[in-house]
């Protein structure tokens, strides 16, 4: 198939029996296959192919006197013809100012403002929410505007305190948290973490975003070398509490099948032992190293004083966050949300 642009796609005959979209081949109401895969025959071969009056669809007539439909857009979309949606990679100093947010009354009128906050997230990695209820009904009754939250060890929502003691984590401590993504030992990491301020006196404390897919851009480009190590070796994460041992892996730099950044998974508290031959193990350690230097660089710093009113959502697949030292109290309410909820909502809003 020859497009607009001179490209050229080459898309198998079975391939287009399988993938029809009329009636017969595909159920208009679950969007489901309905047509037996396994009985068509290997060798099939359509009659006669034609654009639709309207240029919408192919039309196709096969041998067994069935004519199938298929549609421009999802051939353009599996021949990789639709351009991924905007992604800003960002330093500190290349933001915009105003930072990306958005004020709780805009989510709350309707789906157009919940479109707006997603974008900005899918954008940015992160938003801010202005306005905000400071209290633990207000943090549900934004979070829900996405999806219910995920389930964790650590419940559906958390409160996160330094006075508070109920897991075995640093976060519930008054110091210093460098920058890292959450939940490197789930098989299923949280996509989206949400902390709503419900209270804060004293010194200290901002939020700290990384930007993990810029820092990820800069280490291809400056050391290929490293970040092909990053994106083999499988690194286990692990979580261990009362009743609790959690622990899978995979790279820190993860890929979908056509070679595209997925994931950043990097929490040098929660790595577990791992051991490689002598010179592989070398080989991640300066890799490691070197993307553990680039996390560390303040340019690529983002700092947010969060203050009752204030919220912070954020892609845990795409940056990592920390938090500087502080004194006195600071109250945060939040969740998770999981992956596929997170995409399926922005899809459903930005495709409708």
């Amino acid at each position: 198939m020859t497009w607009t642009n001179g490209a050229e796609t080459l898309f198998p005959w079975f391939w287009l029996r399988d993938h029809g979209e009329d009636a017969i081949s595909l159920d208009q109401t679950t969007q489901q296959r309905k047509i037996d895969t396994f009985a068509i025959d290997p060798a099939i071969r359509a009659q006669r192919v034609i654009l639709s009056p309207d240029q919408r669809y192919l039309e196709l007539d096969w041998p067994e006197h069935t004519q199938s439909l298929i549609s421009i857009a999802r051939l353009a979309d599996c021949a990789g013809l639709i351009e991924a949606p905007l992604r800003s990679l960002w330093q500190a100093g290349s933001l915009p100012d105003p930072l990306p947010q958005i004020d709780y009354a805009e989510i709350a009128a309707g789906d157009v403002g919940v479109r707006d906050w997603l974008q900005l997230i899918q954008r940015w990695g992160f938003a801010l929410i202005h306005n905000t209820r400071a209290s633990e009904d207000g943090t549900r009754q934004l979070a829900e505007h996405i999806a219910p939250a995920q389930h964790t060890i650590f419940g559906s929502y958390w409160k996160l305190a330094a006075e508070l003691r109920e897991h075995a984590d640093t976060a519930y401590s008054t110091q210093y948290l460098a920058p890292h993504t959450d939940a490197t030992y789930y098989h299923d990491a949280p996509g989206l973490q949400l902390f709503n301020c419900l209270e804060f006196e004293g010194s200290g404390g901002e939020s700290v975003l990384v930007d993990g897919f810029a820092i990820a851009r800069t280490l291809q480009q400056q050391s290929p070398e490293h970040y092909a190590v990053l994106s083999q070796v499988e690194v286990p994460g692990q979580y261990l509490d009362n009743g609790v041992n959690l622990q899978t892996e995979r790279p820190v730099l993860r890929h979908d099948r056509k070679g595209r950044l997925l994931q950043v998974s990097f929490n040098n508290y929660d790595r577990a032992p791992f051991l490689l031959p002598p010179a592989d193990m070398a080989a991640f350690y300066a890799a490691y190293s070197a993307f553990n230097r680039h996390v560390l660089d303040q340019r690529n710093w983002l700092k947010i004083p969060l203050r009752p009113g204030m919220a912070l959502i954020l892609d845990n697949w795409r940056c990592l966050h920390g938090r500087m030292g502080y004194t006195g109290k600071r109250v945060f309410y939040g969740c998770y949300h999981n992956r596929a909820d997170y995409d399926s909502r922005l899809r459903t809003l930005t495709n409708p």
